[in-house]
């Protein structure tokens, strides 16, 4: 059964946990239990289209495809962006109208804007992630993260934070806050205040949990998001730790659309899907 919902609110509680040393989760761990929308029974599907919600007092979008695959996408976005790159036709929003032709529902939240992988942030895209997944009916969830969301990916990743997640997609992502820390310190200090120096530690690197899937695309010639301080990183450890990881070669500076690889997207997560 499926009805049409152009707005709605959901309200999720947010739980948090002392972090420890690099790499270690600040959040709470296991998988966020959504909140019914009210007015909208919990069997209730969401039509195809683009529907706006609150989630854990967030702004959200979700897309729906006309044909659904039973699949969903959750984009953690950049810093200067919000939710509004799922429906932007240069860089991500492309991206996602070809996840859509594919059968993919693709929902972003603006989870506390450039929160560089703050609590707050990773449990609004748990929330999210929970939330999307019971109003679309997907089965299995795939995570992308861009270049600042890649904190916040690592950590939903390495928290368990996503019931049924496949895989995950890193475009240009960050692993190692420290590492754009002097370029972005007055927007870091704005998002960690009093802890900005344990998130640097526990955040340079981040860690990532071995055993879910991760491909991510970075370019040599990013002088923004450094390849072999982040990216490079990340694979090396998910490799060391047993796990899959591969890191794609790209071109040109920060947000080249050689970035935005759907072919290659699609395919990876074909290969890590289950169904």
């Amino acid at each position: 059964m499926r009805a049409a919902l152009l707005a709605g609110t959901l309200l999720l509680g947010a739980c948090t946990a002392d972090g420890g040393g690099p790499g270690a989760v600040a959040t709470g761990s296991g998988p966020v239990v959504p909140s019914p929308v009210p007015g909208t029974p919990p069997d209730v599907l969401l039509d195809p289209g683009v529907h706006s919600l609150e989630v854990a007092g967030e702004p959200a979008t979700v897309l729906v495809p006309d044909r659904p695959a039973g699949r969903l996408v959750v984009y953690a976005h950049g810093y200067g962006a919000d939710l509004g790159a799922l429906l932007d036709d240069e860089a991500f929003g492309g991206l996602a109208q070809g996840l859509l032709a594919s059968g993919y529902a693709v929902a972003a939240s603006d989870a506390g804007g450039d929160a560089w992988g703050s609590a707050p942030s990773v449990e609004a895209h748990a929330a999210l992630a929970a939330t999307a997944r019971g109003l679309t009916g997907a089965d299995e969830v795939f995570l992308v993260a861009e270049s600042m969301g890649g904190l916040a990916g690592a950590q939903l990743v390495t928290g368990d934070r996503i019931e049924g997640l496949r895989a995950y997609a890193g475009i240009a992502p960050l692993c190692d806050l420290g590492s754009v820390y002097g370029d972005f310190t007055e927007s870091v200090d704005a998002a960690y205040g009093a802890d900005v120096d344990e998130a640097l530690e526990r955040l340079s690197p981040v860690r990532l949990d071995a055993g879910v899937p991760v491909r991510l695309w970075a370019s040599e010639d990013d002088t923004v998001v450094a390849r072999d301080r982040n990216a490079d990183v990340c694979a090396a450890q998910v490799l060391a730790d047993g796990g899959t990881a591969q890191v794609v070669a790209t071109r040109g500076q920060h947000g080249d659309p050689s970035h935005y690889d759907l072919d290659g997207v699609l395919a990876f997560f074909d290969d890590a899907a289950t169904g």
